[in-house]
């Protein structure tokens, strides 16, 4: 009963920071994130350069550049390999919201996943169709400055 519960409060923290994240709430984000890493057995690194390129996204879409700048430098702040995580959770959030991916994206995700052994990320990759177009608008901007800045 005690695993259920615990379960339970980890849940409702997880979607408590995903709230705080969609509203664009910077402060209470990592508070959130930090606790998760504290109390929920989720690597520190990972939490944060998930939330970091979430909340970047959120201050592109505002167009809040001194946001993005600040996110930004949170995300670089990160392990390379939550850097690359963060990454690929985002192409999986942006292609199973619009169904889709260019192909280069849509191989790298399965190539990550099979890399890091995540069948979670292959079961829900699989549902996306990897289409044969570039990559383009406000997210492949972001990435690619994103990449500049993490080398």
């Amino acid at each position: 009963m005690q695993n259920l519960w615990e379960d339970e409060y980890l849940i409702r923290q997880q979607r408590a920071l995903a709230e705080m994240v969609r509203l664009g709430r910077r402060k209470r984000s990592f508070q959130l994130a930090e606790h998760l890493a504290a109390e929920g057995g989720v690597y520190r690194s990972d939490v944060l350069a998930v939330t970091a390129l979430f909340l970047a996204c959120q201050a592109v879409r505002r167009g809040d550049a001194a946001a993005v700048q600040r996110f930004s430098s949170a995300f670089r702040r990160c392990e390379r390999s939550s850097m690359d995580l963060a990454r690929q959770l985002m192409r999986l959030e942006a292609g199973r919201e619009q169904g889709w991916l260019p192909r280069v994206h849509y191989d790298e995700l399965f190539s990550y996943a099979w890399r890091e052994n995540r069948p979670d990320i292959l079961v829900k990759a699989s549902m996306i169709q990897p289409r044969d177009v570039p990559a383009a608008g406000w997210w492949a901007e972001m990435e690619r400055n994103l990449s500049l800045l993490s080398v």
